[in-house]
């Protein structure tokens, strides 16, 4: 459920459980960059929503895309580089929201990732 203005929010409502991982770039022998998800937070409570789904064509390419939103309780650290796993699905923060611009609660905007 994603907060809308005139609705209030409970933390009840965060069943879901989420880990977050960050990028970490780091080097092989020949100087190759290495990419690597580092998990910044485990079994995180959430509120999650299925916002759209679908398939669009781009040139001759099928891009299948996912949108949904958590609610997470506010913490310092949220950044566009994460990636979010529920259930075995990964899902990309492309927009972070405090609700109501206080610190309470953040609204994760995401896109799923292949």
């Amino acid at each position: 459920m994603t907060y809308r203005p005139g609705k209030m929010f409970r933390v009840g409502q965060m069943r879901d459980r989420i880990t977050v991982s960050t990028e970490v770039q780091t080097q092989d022998t020949a100087g190759q960059p290495i990419v690597s998800l580092s998990t910044w937070l485990a079994d995180e409570p959430a509120s999650y929503e299925y916002i759209s789904g679908g398939e669009t064509t781009r040139g001759r390419q099928v891009e299948a895309g996912i949108k949904a939103v958590f609610i997470v309780r506010y913490r310092d650290g949220y950044q566009t580089q994460m990636k979010i796993t529920m259930s075995g699905q990964a899902y990309g923060i492309v927009h972070v929201v405090p609700v109501e611009g206080k610190n309470r609660y953040l609204e994760l905007h995401c896109k799923a990732v292949a």
